[in-house]
């Protein structure tokens, strides 16, 4: 039975994507780049990762990505009030705290996450929560996920890492836990995962509640 749920936050728990697109022209624009591409594909590219994104900008250069990623991070601080959350995460953690299950979340975020979640009204439903801070290897790297497994001794297989990207899903996966990707928009159907949803909500019953 799956007893622990390990959450990526931007796009999972936090309907974030639209404010990365914003981000994304911001950060743009103080470098000086003229975005070639629509928003719609920024969305999509951001939904894979920021990386991505930046070179579907035409972004090319190892360090100044490093730059337009710290403008990035920047603007998600600045603006640390605008992120929401989904009304289908809050039943979901709100549910599974109630059924004696452990919440956690793991994120490339920096620390302004715990804020956010505290804006969100979640913060005590979680358990844990791992950030950028850490300094483990981005997803899918198991690294950050089999030091949960060890800090919290925890059997591999009473867990499960939930998030909106492949990447999310395969991290779990790749540190022996269950792998579960939301995909609502539709744009990772072949995506080799043990759990494909397409509502949040479908999770409560694969998890048993």
């Amino acid at each position: 039975m799956i007893e622990h749920l390990i959450y990526d936050f931007d796009g999972t728990i936090s309907d974030s994507y639209p404010l990365f697109v914003r981000f994304l022209h911001e950060a743009a624009e103080k470098r000086g780049y003229s975005i070639p591409c629509s928003d719609d594909m920024l969305y999509r590219a951001s939904k894979q990762t920021i990386r991505v994104a930046y070179e579907a900008i035409g972004g090319e250069a190892a360090c100044d990505y490093k730059d337009f990623l710290d403008d990035f991070h920047e603007l998600q601080v600045i603006h640390r009030k605008e992120f929401q959350i989904f009304p289908e995460a809050r039943e979901l953690l709100l549910r599974a705290k109630a059924a004696g299950k452990h919440n956690y979340v793991y994120t490339h975020t920096g620390p302004v996450v715990k804020e956010m979640l505290a804006d969100m009204g979640v913060l005590d439903c979680f358990d844990f929560i791992l950030d950028s801070s850490y300094g483990f290897p981005m997803k899918p790297a198991p690294d950050a996920l089999l030091f949960f497994l060890e800090k919290f001794r925890l059997d591999p297989q009473s867990c499960m890492m939930i998030g909106d990207r492949p990447i999310d899903a395969h991290a779990g996966m790749n540190a022996g836990m269950f792998g579960c990707l939301w995909d609502a928009d539709g744009l990772f159907i072949d995506a080799k995962v043990d759990y494909y949803v397409k509502e949040l909500c479908e999770i409560a019953t694969i998890v048993g509640l």
